[in-house]
């Protein structure tokens, strides 16, 4: 499959997205954006976050880059079966955009001066007050959710090990009971 790469909005180069038993290898050929910043990287949209293809380098006034990616990082990125909806010159993983187009969050968080969505972890209320993390309820639990990336810092870090990931989001479950039995340890109780 061959795809379009763009850079600020804008068309700037191809990239060539070859399947093989070992992942897919990519081949990028760009031309250098004259206003883009000193080192950009390419990224794929994946649906969640994003895939980094790799650092193209300068070669005879044009980007270009040769990069195998193994069939576990495409996994981990969501896009074992099919490859990412559209590739991007960045330098960083925030999704490509005209430049006088101002940041906006590829999805919406909810809005929670009106969510009554609440853990009764104060670390994890704050992160939902914060607008860094979604929640929803789920029966007796709270389904917390961030975008992760393995190579990236994710708001839901302080109860990392609580998380699972899940298409490129770090998800935790969090239930009344887990609540209570973190109220009655910090009192000094012996939960039976």
């Amino acid at each position: 499959m061959q795809a379009e790469v763009y850079f600020a909005g804008q068309p700037v180069g191809t990239i060539l997205w070859l399947p093989d038993a070992y992942g897919v290898q990519a081949e990028l050929d760009c031309a250098c954006p004259a206003d883009a910043p000193a080192l950009l990287r390419c990224y794929g949209e994946t649906g969640g976050a994003p895939l980094l293809v790799g650092l193209p380098e300068p070669v005879d006034g044009r980007l270009r880059l040769a990069r195998r990616l193994s069939r576990e990082t495409l996994r981990a990125a969501g896009c074992i079966q099919a490859p990412p909806q559209r590739f991007y010159l960045s330098d960083s993983p925030q999704r490509d955009r005209p430049a006088d187009e101002p940041p906006q969050a590829d999805e919406p968080m909810p809005d929670t001066t009106q969510n009554a969505v609440r853990t009764g972890d104060t670390v994890l209320d704050s992160l939902l007050d914060s607008g860094a993390v979604q929640a929803e309820s789920d029966g007796e639990a709270v389904v917390l959710r961030c975008v992760f990336a393995s190579d990236q810092p994710f708001a839901l870090a302080p109860a990392f090990v609580l998380c699972t990931v899940e298409n490129g989001w770090a998800v935790l479950r969090w239930t009344k009971k887990d609540a209570a039995d973190r109220a009655a340890s910090k009192s000094g109780e012996l939960i039976t």
